[in-house]
């Protein structure tokens, strides 16, 4: 049984996926699990894939073409560690990320939260991608939020810990969709333990970074990729409508849809109405402009 097990969805991009893979150190304590979601023989070089070098990494060839969702689905069934981490192939850790999960493999807690960087992928100049999550991190260490509300600002798989017993009890898998596979993950997994389950540490473990035409580059571009995560997120409004989170505004989102042209918007208003959340959320714009006001 290793100590972690780090989780990588992989499509069509082996430079990228191999400077990840440099970023983590091949030792006994840390599985590597990196599943390839079909990708191209006229893109990646199966031959010299990336990780078939290294000892303690796994490399799954899944035919299935399930998008990223299904390739994290993949790996969890391959996963022994006691803790479970995920990157983006597109992403890397930092130089220190691996002594500070150390640091934490003993700790009580179900989620661990951590502080990121971003960057352009090419240049590695600085990028925002990072605020707002790291932001969260702050005010939960000042307490004016709590753990569990830093977590679900940014419901995303990177930049935590999950025991992975937790997860594997409570049968927590990933959407298995276009996009936003992520979001339902992080949520049901943030809600279904205590409160005191889950902490927040200001530690830089991971460098998020942006790419054109990456799956999160397309929520500006792609009318499909958008309407997807517009679903996504009536699914989790409707989840938490038992919890004390806040909802995202879904008619904003839905507004939003017409910059894709009408027959988006059409399809995204279609969609509120078959989910009856086309109003979920809306006291959120209310609290925020009282607040504003006051």
């Amino acid at each position: 049984m290793h100590t972690f097990s780090i989780i990588i969805p992989h499509y069509e991009i082996p430079k990228l996926l191999q400077r990840c893979l440099d970023s983590i150190p091949d030792v006994p304590e840390v599985q590597v699990i990196v599943v390839d979601d079909n990708s191209s023989e006229q893109k990646v070089d199966f031959e010299h894939f990336p990780g078939l070098n290294r000892k303690n990494t796994l490399c799954i060839f899944d035919k299935k073409g399930g998008g990223a969702g299904h390739a994290r689905n993949v790996g969890l069934k391959h996963a022994d560690g006691k803790w479970l981490v995920f990157s983006d192939a597109d992403d890397f850790f930092t130089k220190d990320a691996f002594q500070i999960l150390d640091g934490h493999k003993n700790d009580p807690y179900d989620i661990i939260l951590f502080k990121a960087d971003s960057v352009d992928s090419d240049t590695y100049a600085p990028s925002d991608r990072h605020l707002q999550h790291d932001e969260a991190i702050d005010k939960a260490q000042m307490g004016s939020i709590t753990a569990k509300e830093a977590v679900l600002t940014m419901p995303v798989p990177w930049c935590k810990m999950f025991r992975r017993d937790y997860i594997q009890r409570k049968g927590i898998l990933f959407d298995e969709v276009f996009a936003a596979n992520d979001v339902m993950f992080v949520t049901k997994a943030t809600c279904w333990t205590n409160d005191e389950a889950v902490t927040t540490s200001p530690e830089v473990l991971y460098v998020i970074t942006t790419r054109q035409n990456s799956l999160f580059d397309g929520y500006r571009k792609d009318p499909k990729n958008y309407l997807c995560r517009l679903e996504v997120q009536m699914r989790r409004n409707k989840f938490i409508d038992k919890y004390p989170y806040p909802k995202r505004p879904i008619i904003v989102q839905v507004l939003r849809a017409l910059k894709f042209g009408p027959k988006t918007f059409c399809k995204a208003f279609a969609l509120g109405i078959k989910h009856r959340a086309l109003f979920s959320g809306t006291s959120s714009i209310f609290k925020k402009l009282f607040t504003t006001i006051s």
